[in-house]
């Protein structure tokens, strides 16, 4: 399996140098009236865009990606971390907890690859895996976000508004 592995990694170095976006930032490519116009169509082209699978995107297919069981913690840990440089080409960050491991990482990859999203040229198309359920988190023990949004909902407590009418709130 790890010369699979070996050979998929130098697959996904050559596609990210023959495919790759141009490498500048937003603020380094928006500089005049016809690149602004560019900007323009990518942005409504993210908003209304066709989806695609991330394989025809990325030209990598799902079934190119070894099923999680077939491999040890470190071919997963190592995985995670190039799909995850590759997806960086395509201006796709998935979020994870910062303390998320990577070999726990590569499921959730895997199974991105077989989801459809507007391809971007220009900014950062973040995806996340957390649907702010804390009954349901996928990421129990690394993550704390769910406990951060009681906190803050805590401190922004509706009831001391009660009686007011809509011209005397704060906001």
């Amino acid at each position: 399996m790890q010369r699979y592995i070996t050979q998929l990694i130098e697959d996904l170095h050559e596609i990210a140098q023959i495919t790759h976006p141009s490498g500048k930032t937003e603020e380094e490519t928006v500089h005049d009236d016809e690149t602004f116009l560019k900007h323009i169509e990518d942005v409504e082209n993210y908003l209304h865009g066709e989806q695609l699978p991330i394989s025809e995107i990325t030209g990598i297919l799902p079934e190119q990606l070894p099923p999680p069981d077939k491999l040890n913690e470190s071919q997963q840990a190592q995985l995670s971390v190039e799909l995850e440089n590759f997806l960086e080409h395509y201006n796709f960050a998935l979020d994870f907890p910062h303390n998320y491991p990577n070999h726990l990482r590569y499921p959730f990859i895997r199974n991105f690859w077989t989801e459809k999203h507007t391809p971007t040229r220009i900014g950062t198309s973040h995806i996340e895996f957390c649907e702010y359920d804390k009954a349901n988190c996928p990421f129990p023990g690394y993550c704390n976000t769910c406990d951060e949004f009681e906190i803050e909902d805590k401190d922004l407590d509706m009831d001391k508004f009660e009686g007011l009418n809509e011209n005397e709130h704060p906001f």
